[in-house]
């Protein structure tokens, strides 16, 4: 009896460090996951920054001149006298057709020449003596007449020779090609030996890079307002005097500034914008035809903007907004109306303070008046393109 107390009482004991044990390990368990549940987030104080208003406007580059290569006579291509890709200059021998028939036709031009010349020489000297002759009555007006008219006739056909041999020689000019311009030259688009034809057989491509030209379109609104806004009425500043930035589709800035150098003379009615064009020097040939970049007018002036992370912002029917973390770590909804963009970031219009917190990290992990754990995140403003 008394050992089967024992035992009881033994067990009561071992089962009482179990519950106790247990309960502890549950407390340990529930505190656990009560920290689990504060999540932690990286927030960005709104602050405002000093910044170069601009607008931005998708163009496409365009080589100041452009043309394709052709011969202007007739022959069997001889020689090619640059590599594919490479830069030329202005004057360069690029193509070489065979000149023998042309060498063969000035030389015939240079015969009819002497032959015209002699023929009137000799007409100069007779009506030269003929004239002493009609006033002695030694020949008649009439034969005097015809002397006139055949040193006439010389004449023209001396001046039609030398015209012949001009045009054989020019022609024999023209087996020689040269750059017109210098710039780039592409891939060529025939091999020695082929019979070129005349304005007609494409030779190569060449394109002048320096400088090269941005087209873009400026809707008429920002037009007026880029006109009233960036520049200076008590100057008189033209448009075309503001700077123009450019950026490539990589996100890359072009480090040259250009300008304006072309304004249409009329809003296109079916788009409502203007055609402007961008001139850039381009000195080390970065920027090439055909590229999709953006123009960047900047105004000459600086502005105080209140910016926020564009990974800040959200989006529903009521709008756009964000979540900050008040005073108490507690997440709370903030509407926004926005303004520009300045790269990564949106420019704050109202919503906001000056100092308040909005959640740029976590977003996904909290919600509505929730605790929360948070990180300040270091800046990475767009600070603009000061000049």
């Amino acid at each position: 009896m008394c050992y089967q107390k024992k035992i009881s009482c033994t067990t009561f004991k071992a089962l009482a460090a179990v519950f106790l044990l247990s309960g502890i390990w549950g407390c340990s368990d529930e505190l656990s996951a009560a920290q689990k549940t504060i999540p932690k987030v990286k927030v960005f104080e709104v602050m405002s920054r000093e910044l170069t208003p601009s607008e931005e406007f998708v163009g496409r580059t365009q080589a100041t001149q452009d043309i394709k290569l052709k011969s202007k006579v007739r022959g069997n291509l001889m020689n090619i006298n640059f590599d594919e890709g490479s830069t030329v200059n202005k004057g360069d021998l690029l193509f070489e057709l065979d000149p023998a028939q042309y060498l063969a036709a000035l030389k015939s031009a240079t015969g009819q020449v002497a032959r015209s010349k002699a023929a009137y020489d000799t007409s100069v000297r007779n009506l030269k003596r003929g004239q002493g002759l009609v006033e002695d009555k030694y020949i008649s007006q009439a034969d005097y007449d015809k002397l006139v008219s055949i040193k006439l006739q010389n004449s023209a056909s001396l001046q039609s020779a030398i015209a012949e041999e001009d045009k054989a020689r020019l022609e024999l000019s023209y087996t020689k090609i040269y750059a017109p311009f210098s710039g780039r030259i592409g891939r060529t688009e025939v091999f020695v030996g082929d019979l070129i034809i005349p304005e007609q057989t494409e030779l190569a491509n060449l394109v002048q890079l320096e400088p090269i030209w941005v087209n873009f379109q400026l809707p008429e609104k920002v037009l007026l307002e880029v006109r009233s806004h960036y520049t200076d009425a008590s100057k008189h500043t033209d448009i075309r005097a503001l700077p123009i930035k450019l950026r490539f589709p990589d996100g890359s800035n072009f480090g040259e500034i250009g300008n304006i150098d072309f304004i249409d003379n009329r809003v296109d009615p079916t788009t409502g914008t203007l055609a402007v064009r961008a001139e850039f020097a381009n000195k080390e040939q970065v920027v090439v035809p055909g590229l999709y970049v953006t123009a960047i007018i900047e105004a000459p002036i600086v502005e105080q903007v209140m910016l926020i992370p564009q990974k800040s912002v959200q989006e529903d029917q009521q709008g756009r907004y964000v979540l900050i973390v008040d005073d108490n770590n507690l997440v709370n909804r903030k509407n926004v109306k926005l303004g520009k963009r300045y790269g990564i970031d949106w420019e704050l219009k109202e919503g906001l303070s000056k100092g308040e917190r909005v959640i740029t990290e976590g977003l996904q992990k909290v919600r509505m008046g929730a605790e929360v754990e948070l990180e300040l995140e270091q800046s990475q403003l767009y600070s603009g393109y000061k000049l």
